[in-house]
C-alpha cells in the first residue's frame, strides 16, 4: 500500500492513524497542498488528498479509506461489530466532520469576524458533543473511526478551544486518553520539518 497525503491535513493524518492502530505497514508520498505532482492528479482528479493506493487502485477521500481497511484487515477493529454501534461510530465521523471540519481553515485564515464565529462553532459543537459523550473512555465503546475523525480535528485546535480548555469534563477526559494513544501521538505531532 502507498498513501499519499500531507502530514498537516487532519484528513490524512485520520488514516495514518488507522494504519498505525492496526499495525499495517505503508509506503508514503508526502505532498505539499501548494504544489500538487501531476501523478496525484492522475490518482484523484479532485486533487485532494488522502489517496490510498492498494492492489493497484486508488482510493481517494478519507472516509472511504477508512472503510475499506476496517473491510480488508478487520483484525484490529476500528468499528464495532454490532450493526447499531458501526452506525453510531459512522453517524458521529460524519458530524465531527461536517460541524468542525469547516472551522479550522476559518481559524487558521478567517478574517478577526471568522475567526469569531468559528471558535463560537467549535464551542457550540463540543457541547453539544459534552452532552452527548460517555462519562469515560471512547465515545462508542471502544476506540473506533468516531474517536480517530474527532481527534484529528480535536488535536489541531488551538488550547483554549480545545476539551480541557473549555472546561468540557467528558470530553477532556476523552482527549487526554486518546492523545496518550501512540497512533495518535505520533500522527498529530508537529510537523516532520520541525521535529528534524
Amino acid at each position: 500500500m502507498e498513501l499519499w497525503h500531507a502530514w498537516t491535513c487532519p484528513y490524512c493524518m485520520r488514516v495514518r492513524m488507522a494504519l498505525a492502530e492496526k499495525g499495517l505497514p505503508y509506503a508514503e508520498r508526502e505532498i505539499d497542498l501548494g504544489s500538487k505532482p501531476p501523478e496525484l492528479l492522475a490518482l484523484n482528479p479532485a486533487g485532494g488528498v488522502p489517496v490510498l493506493v492498494a492492489d493497484g487502485v486508488a482510493i481517494p477521500e478519507s472516509i472511504v479509506i477508512l472503510q475499506y481497511l476496517e473491510d480488508r484487515y478487520p483484525e484490529r477493529p476500528l468499528l464495532p461489530r454490532d450493526p447499531l454501534g458501526r452506525a453510531r461510530a459512522r453517524m458521529l465521523h460524519d458530524q465531527v466532520t461536517a460541524r468542525l471540519g469547516p472551522q479550522l481553515l476559518k481559524l487558521a485564515r478567517g478574517t478577526p469576524d471568522e475567526k469569531a464565529q468559528a471558535a463560537e462553532a467549535v464551542r457550540a459543537a463540543l457541547a453539544t458533543l459534552e452532552r452527548e459523550a460517555p462519562e469515560r473512555g471512547f465515545l462508542v465503546g471502544d476506540y473506533s473511526i468516531a474517536d480517530i475523525a474527532l481527534a484529528s480535528l480535536v488535536l489541531k485546535l488551538p488550547a483554549p478551544l480545545r476539551p480541557s480548555g473549555l472546561g468540557l469534563p467528558r470530553l477532556a477526559a476523552w482527549e487526554a486518553a486518546v492523545a496518550a494513544r501512540p497512533a495518535v501521538a505520533a500522527n498529530t505531532a508537529v510537523p516532520r520539518q520541525a521535529r528534524a
